[in-house]
């Protein structure tokens, strides 16, 4: 039985740590900036706090800046803001979700398509395969179809991954997977980004589709899986 000393001190850890997080939340939703969440992180990971809970906040955050640019009552300089607090916390905690894998799960080329500049979605999601394991290849933003297919005629991924923020990416999705398709038939071809569903998935083709990062790694693995099988 916990004794009234150490319930007390549990307690206080299990308050702290959700402060931090709540903390981390209102930062993106507040655009304090790369320097108070760099504070927050640090603290946070000082105060051992679970990494996987500091990419769920930043996520939550992320998604409420997301919403209210959607409802028009912030701009496009306040979504690079939150991608530039996005980009500072997953290199801080990136390290502390390392897996010693001496061969990677599978080879990922992952992009942001033509017409679509936006990198914060597939930034975090780059991160995320990477530290469960994947060798990921970032080709950058306004990736052209036919650039896609001479990354996968280079590195031979297992899986090529696209991204978007903008709805005139959904038709370059659709051209860069009739052009991959027209070529190679083995490389699986996940999508995501914030206009994509599972059923425009389905419709153009896709082998998956990621919601976010956390379903992105999950629908990674099983795609890997199925290529081995």
């Amino acid at each position: 039985m916990i004794n009234s000393v150490k319930y007390k001190y549990l307690s206080y850890v299990i308050i702290n740590m959700n402060q931090i997080l709540d903390e981390i939340r209102e930062c993106f939703t507040n655009l304090l900036g790369v320097d108070r969440i760099r504070e927050l992180v640090k603290l946070a990971l000082d105060s051992h706090v679970n990494p996987m809970d500091l990419i769920e906040a930043m996520k939550e955050g992320l998604e409420e800046v997301g919403k209210r640019y959607d409802e028009g009552s912030c701009f496009l300089s306040d979504l690079i803001m939150s991608g530039l607090m996005a980009t500072e916390l997953t290199n801080l905690v990136k390290p502390h979700l390392e897996v010693s894998n001496t061969k990677p799960k599978g080879k990922i080329v992952i992009g942001t398509v033509k017409g679509d500049i936006h990198d914060i979605g597939k930034n975090i999601v780059a991160s995320m395969l990477s530290s469960q394991g994947f060798e990921v290849i970032d080709v950058g933003v306004d990736v052209s179809p036919e650039s896609f297919l001479s990354y996968i005629q280079k590195y031979e991924p297992d899986i090529l991954a696209m991204s978007c923020l903008l709805t005139i990416g959904m038709s370059e999705m659709q051209n860069t997977i009739r052009l991959v398709r027209g070529s190679n038939k083995k490389v699986k071809i996940m999508i995501g980004g914030r206009p994509i569903t599972q059923e425009f998935s389905i419709e153009v083709g896709a082998d998956g589709y990621g919601k976010d990062a956390f379903e992105a790694v999950r629908v990674a693995e099983k795609l890997v899986g199925e290529k081995n099988e």
